[in-house]
């Protein structure tokens, strides 16, 4: 799914959606699905980060690259994650675009506006935004990975990918309802040719865990699902990969993309 330009090396957002096949609204809760998920309740134990992101260290740059550009690459990625991810002024942003912007190189801004453009959920593509109603309790529990490769481009131009995940584990309720646990992985990418300065291209993607999944699309916000069951049968393999040293992305089946198709059927009550 990517779209590479020899100047901009633009790159295709590659996944956003959902991981269940759960819909919602659900019935109104019994006892048993009312009672909370909380990080203790899930054991969890990972860092925590309000308004800082902690990130391992820059993996070494391939062969052909030298380090000084993977370096300026790692300080704008991380600038971005951390505003995706843990800044809290994002989590209820009407305008999460602006702020990221104001933190990628020009050109490498307007290329990520333009692939945003016409996309299901425009605020989720960009940053872990949640629903109005939504508060998010204490701090979010967050683990990052890297992945660097190369690549060659359709003249067989090699170039460099960098990739920072965050895996961001956020306990969340609506109004005086129980605690639940949304977790996000989102990826966030930039490439570059031996001789690119700051015109980086750009790309990434996210999959949730434990939210509504017609919320995501009808409301382009993070709302925790009704079900219990099935937030916790999800939120397994988000904290599976949260644990790991590797970025992974688990593939999406095509039923449950985020795309045109998908919101008529949260519309007509089918998802």
């Amino acid at each position: 799914m990517r779209r590479l330009t020899p100047l901009l090396l633009a790159v295709a957002i590659v996944v956003s959606g959902c991981t269940s096949g759960s819909s919602d609204p659900e019935p109104t809760p019994t006892a048993t699905t009312a009672r909370a998920i909380t990080f203790e309740s899930l054991k969890l134990d990972w860092p925590t980060a309000q308004g800082r992101l902690v990130v391992p260290e820059v993996p070494a740059a391939p062969a052909g690259f030298d380090a000084e550009t993977l370096d300026r690459m790692a300080a704008v990625l991380k600038k971005w994650a951390r505003l995706s991810t843990v800044d809290d002024g994002m989590w209820h942003s009407g305008d999460p675009l602006s702020d990221v912007r104001a933190v990628l190189p020009k050109d490498t801004a307007s290329t990520y506006e333009e692939q945003l453009r016409g996309v299901v959920s425009p605020h989720l593509a960009v940053a872990n935004v949640f629903g109005d109603d939504v508060t998010v309790v204490g701090t979010p529990m967050v683990t990052a990975a890297w992945h660097v490769s190369t690549e060659k481009d359709q003249a067989n131009e090699s170039f460099v990918r960098l990739e920072l995940q965050t895996r961001a584990a956020y306990e969340v309720r609506i109004g005086n309802g129980p605690s639940r646990v949304i977790g996000v992985l989102r990826v966030h990418s930039l490439s570059a040719y031996k001789d690119t300065t700051d015109d980086f291209g750009i790309g990434g993607g996210w999959q949730e865990f434990g939210a509504s999944d017609c919320a995501l699309a009808l409301d382009d916000a993070l709302v925790p699902d009704s079900d219990r069951a099935d937030s916790l049968d999800d939120l397994q393999t988000f904290i599976r990969i949260g644990r790991g040293s590797t970025v992974q992305m688990p593939e999406l089946l095509a039923h449950d993309r985020l795309d045109p198709d998908y919101v008529e059927r949260c519309r007509n009550g089918q998802a």
